[in-house]
């Protein structure tokens, strides 16, 4: 089956966090991290990032179908605990820098 390509865009539940995140809560953005690393080793991750200011935070991936891609996005432990909500698209891919 073809994989087609997703966007999920992050914001913090509580934007007032950005620069005051507990320890719990940076644990949860490790393990978020991890999680992307996992993606991008099982090479479905295309790229990853945020905003300076971390406003918000965009990864762009690989999956089978629409409920995979949502599936991975819930799965996604700064979702899966709350830190974060995510907003899901289909994406199309049409230009990019190669190196």
């Amino acid at each position: 089956m073809q994989k087609q390509t997703f966007i999920y865009q992050l914001k913090l539940t509580d934007p007032s966090k950005a620069e005051t995140l507990t320890e719990d809560e940076k644990c949860i953005v490790s393990d978020h991290f991890e999680y992307l690393k996992n993606l991008l080793d099982k090479e479905l991750l295309i790229l990853a990032g945020r905003t300076e200011g971390a406003e918000f935070g965009i990864v762009i991936f690989e999956a089978e179908s629409g409920s995979r891609a949502r599936e991975i996005m819930e799965n996604d432990p700064v979702i899966k605990n709350g830190l974060m909500i995510g907003e899901i698209y289909p994406y199309r891919l049409a230009l990019w820098r190669r190196h």
